[in-house]
Order: C-alpha cells, then sequence, then structure tokens
C-alpha cells in the first residue's frame, strides 16, 4: 500500500508581513486546491527562544520543535521551501531551523526527502545564489532537490495585500509546483 503523499511548505523567515509568507500561502492553497495534504510551516510562528544553544541535543530540543518535526518532517515525502534573500544567502532562521530538526531523527526527517526551492527577493536575482547555498545545505542532509528552481524577482511589484497580483507570476510558481508534484 502507498503512503499518501504529504508536502510540506516552509515560509523561510520571521519577519512580519513578509512577502515571502504571502508566496508560501499561495502555494499552501494551490496545493490543497489540488486535494494534496500540504502544511505550512510559517518561520514567524515560531519562538526564538526554541531555536537557542539547548536544540543541540535531544534533552535539549524544546518539545513544540519536536512536534513541528514528528508531524510536518518526519512522515513527509517532499517540501517546498520559500526563502527570501537576505545579505546575500538565507535568513539565519532558517539555517537555525534546519540545524534544529537535524539533532533528532536526522534520517527520518531528511534523507531522500524531495525539496522545491523558490527564492524571493526585492531584487532582480529573486535569491540565486541564496538558493544554491540551501540547496547545498539541503543535498548534504540528503535530500533530492527538484533540478528546477524558481527565483521570484522584484516581489514588491507583484505581491499587494496579501496577494500575487500579477497573474503571469502565479501561473509561474503554479506551474513549477504541479511539475515537483510529478517529481
Amino acid at each position: 500500500m502507498n503512503k499518501k503523499e504529504e508536502i510540506t511548505i516552509i515560509s523561510g523567515t520571521n519577519r512580519p508581513n513578509s512577502h515571502t509568507a504571502v508566496i508560501a500561502s499561495h502555494i499552501h492553497q494551490h496545493l490543497l486546491s489540488k486535494g494534496k495534504n500540504a502544511n505550512l510551516i510559517d518561520l514567524k510562528s515560531i519562538d526564538a527562544a526554541m531555536l537557542s544553544n539547548q536544540m543541540y541535543s535531544d534533552s535539549g530540543q524544546f518539545p513544540e520543535i519536536g512536534k513541528i518535526q514528528d508531524e510536518h518532517f518526519e512522515h513527509q515525502t517532499k517540501f517546498i521551501f520559500v526563502a527570501p534573500e537576505y545579505n546575500g544567502s538565507i535568513p539565519g532562521v532558517l539555517k537555525v531551523f534546519i540545524d534544529a530538526l537535524s539533532v533528532r531523527k536526522y534520517s527520518e526527517t531528511f534523507f531522500h526527502k524531495k525539496a522545491c526551492l523558490i527564492g524571493v527577493a526585492s531584487g532582480r536575482a529573486g535569491n540565486l545564489r541564496g538558493l544554491d547555498h540551501l540547496g547545498d545545505i539541503l543535498s548534504y542532509l540528503g535530500v533530492i532537490l527538484f533540478p528546477a528552481k524558481l527565483p521570484v524577482s522584484r516581489v514588491t511589484e507583484y505581491v499587494d495585500e496579501g496577494k500575487i497580483t500579477d497573474p503571469e507570476v502565479e501561473s509561474t510558481i503554479n506551474k513549477l509546483v504541479d511539475d515537483f508534484l510529478k517529481f
């Protein structure tokens, strides 16, 4: 019997009112509209104290992080990371979150899972450099990367009041997600 495919979308910043969260929420709704079992993790909702130096031991991991790992990572088959550009890479909170998940149930969380990477930036490169960095981190953890990465450039022009306003950008994101479903 095949296990039902489960997908977790990670909004990779803790910045309030982020464009990243709008893109991640759109992807979540798109997957739900296709009847997919999808979960959305918004790093804005994770208390920064849970991502402290205590997380580097099984006993020091906050129960809330363990619950997120158990419910949204351990049994999922695919991940979609939406990562904004911060200083030519990804936000530190995303890296620390990945580190927190790698302490306990390392293999069950990452090994041979599939991931799609979407970059978000107000500039013209759409965080391609950050996506390369994130891809290197995930590959090290044993994650299989979807070959197409999507840089969403000039995101401030396409997001307004919590919605994607450009039909072409919306269509491009939906197509990438649909292609990833076949991966």
